[in-house]
């Protein structure tokens, strides 16, 4: 089977809300691209089933009020109006005290089309392992949702173990919090060997073509082979790349794993399974 055929979930994907593309009809940057229909018609073309829309921990990119609130309700209802296509993680602005974020958290994963929450720490300015995101840990294990983490130090801090989203401070957070479920976003970045030792999923996108760029494609699978199938999320990033146009993600990503030689049974764990059991089955606070 090749990838392009594999019914697929997208676990990392960004669409801005209409309220904000239609507030800025200029611009030509990445975020221009990120529009609801165009991602419908790749799915199509694709096989991709459902998606997961990530929020960016800014909320002046996510509403036009600029408040966590608007970012909820606009999430909400993308993912309404998709028809059960998408569903959508929790936003957190650190502007707000913990206490209120895990109260806006709440209330948001009420909503069905909330299945998690997403945390940023490059975009917060906020290292993971802050005593702020303790308080948002707890709040996760006690609602029974899993915490998407980004974990791809920028260029010039590739390697810098101290960076906001390093592996190592993921690894010192989530010691501190038995039972919480985490998603390392981007495979941890290029500090890839840090982040394989961590018990998490980890969802592939942005750093595939990347690892292919850097490595070649028969190295960047081995990589992933250390991780293990049953533990890798399919995911794209779109439309955001280091080294791609937004129009050549997902064949490029469609080239790449069928070089890496995935059996049919690795393929279908990777591509949907781990994504259904993790993020569209019930949970212990009874998010259906």
């Amino acid at each position: 089977m090749l990838w392009r055929e594999l019914p697929k979930i997208d676990a990392h994907i960004h669409i801005l809300p209409r309220e904000v593309l239609d507030a800025n009809p200029d611009a030509e940057d990445e975020f221009s691209h990120a529009v609801w229909a165009d991602y419908r018609r790749l799915m199509e073309r694709y096989h991709i089933e459902r998606a997961v829309v990530m929020p960016l921990n800014d909320p002046w990119l996510m509403s036009m009020a600029f408040t966590v609130e608007a970012v909820h309700r606009n999430l909400s209802e993308l993912c309404e109006q998709s028809e059960g296509r998408l569903c959508c993680f929790a936003d957190v602005d650190v502007r707000n005290t913990a206490k209120d974020s895990c109260a806006q958290l709440q209330r948001a994963l009420k909503n069905p089309c909330f299945r998690g929450i997403k945390l940023h720490p490059n975009n917060s300015g906020m290292n993971i392992d802050d005593p702020y995101n303790d308080a948002i840990a707890d709040c996760a294990v006690g609602l029974g949702c899993p915490i998407a983490v980004h974990a791809y130090p920028a260029s010039a801090r590739e390697q810098d173990r101290g960076d906001f989203c390093a592996p190592a401070r993921i690894k010192a957070w989530m010691k501190r919090h038995p039972g919480l479920r985490v998603i390392v976003c981007h495979l941890g970045g290029f500090q890839w060997e840090d982040a394989v030792e961590l018990d998490a999923f980890f969802d592939i996108s942005a750093i595939l073509p990347d690892l292919a760029e850097r490595f070649g494609v028969r190295e960047a699978g081995d990589i992933l082979r250390r991780f293990g199938a049953e533990r890798l999320l399919f995911g794209t990033d779109w439309p955001f790349s280091r080294t791609l146009r937004h129009d050549e993600i997902l064949d490029r990503y469609m080239d790449l794993l069928d070089q890496m030689a995935f059996s049919e049974q690795e393929m279908l764990r990777i591509g949907r399974k781990n994504a259904e059991e993790l993020l569209l089955s019930p949970s212990p606070s009874g998010i259906s």
